[in-house]
């Protein structure tokens, strides 16, 4: 029925349904006619009830704000972006929450107060005679001590216009997950579609997640997809980090249907450990996720296949615990 009203009608019934707090009804008039729609929710009225209702339905927002971004007014927009960035934050804390970050186990002597366990083989290895000879002291006993393992990461973000929306949220709620997960810990993040942007490079350490969303919220879902680009800038993030080779490794999400550039394989080789979580792809879903499986195995990582944007997230999440 929207489709028929015209730019008059589809104000006033966005407006009444404010009035009425009918949230389905405004996302209805939105896909209708985003600028009629938008129009009547640029004032007071419109950022109150969207106040409330992020506090009752929050994964609505980023949705809500993607449609309107560009129609609504700088006076409002600030507030709608900062509605849909506390949506993600929100939600992508409560994912971080309930994954591991990784740790490392290192021997060491078992003289530390409170030290929770021993380490009975190198305790039997290193004191043969004394445990003979049953003269064992605290000196003599080895426990483990478990230490944060330093990570560095590169997060190689497929933007690319197939696939909007969906897209830059994902990208949002991706890269805070990442950013939570790994706040002491060095990460880079790349977008990539037809070209590739740094959002944050390896060595920045005082960007925070706020910014990064707000960017990302901002950004366009746009071009074709050059996968080669994206490996390409993430590779030069990673090598400016030139210790601890071991806990390096790039994360790449994308369907795989490249339609521009050389062939990531080729730069897929180069990293020191490559993983892929492979998203629903629009169009030949088959060729994507045989591509994507493909990198991971020339890249020597793992690869995760995701039946919906809403699983990357806790993809992403397994695939640290295990670091």
């Amino acid at each position: 029925m929207a489709g028929s009203l015209d730019y008059k009608q589809i104000k006033d019934m966005t407006y009444m349904a404010i009035q009425y707090k009918n949230i389905e009804a405004i996302m209805g008039m939105l896909k209708a006619n985003i600028y009629a729609a938008t129009d009547a929710l640029d004032c007071e009225e419109g950022v109150r009830f969207f106040s409330e209702k992020a506090e009752e339905s929050p994964e609505i927002m980023p949705e809500v704000y993607f449609f309107i971004r560009r129609p609504i007014s700088k006076k409002y927009k600030n507030i709608f972006r900062r509605l849909a960035r506390q949506s993600i934050l929100k939600t992508s804390l409560k994912i971080t929450s309930r994954g591991l970050k990784g740790i490392k186990k290192k021997t060491v002597p078992y003289y530390h107060i409170g030290m929770p366990e021993f380490n009975l083989d190198e305790t039997i290895q290193h004191n043969p005679l004394k445990i003979y000879e049953k003269s064992l002291s605290y000196k003599d006993i080895y426990g483990i001590k478990r230490k944060r393992q330093k990570r560095k990461v590169i997060l190689i973000l497929d933007t690319s216009g197939s696939m909007y929306g969906k897209t830059l949220l994902n990208a949002a709620l991706t890269t805070s997950v990442l950013a939570y997960n790994m706040e002491k810990e060095d990460y880079s993040i790349v977008l990539f579609n037809s070209t590739a942007m740094v959002l944050k490079k390896i060595d920045n350490r005082i960007k925070s997640i706020s910014n990064i969303i707000d960017e990302i919220l901002d950004s366009e879902a746009v071009g074709f997809t050059n996968i080669h680009i994206g490996l390409e800038k993430g590779l030069k993030e990673l090598i400016k980090i030139k210790e601890n080779v071991k806990d390096q490794f790039g994360i790449l999400i994308t369907d795989g249907n490249y339609n521009r550039g050389e062939n990531p394989m080729i730069l897929a080789k180069k990293y020191p450990k490559l993983h892929v979580i492979g998203m629903p792809a629009e169009n030949d879903a088959d060729r994507g996720i045989d591509t994507c499986r493909k990198i991971a195995k020339v890249g020597h990582g793992k690869f995760f296949a995701v039946t919906d944007y809403k699983e990357i997230p806790r993809a992403l999440i397994e695939l640290l615990s295990q670091y």
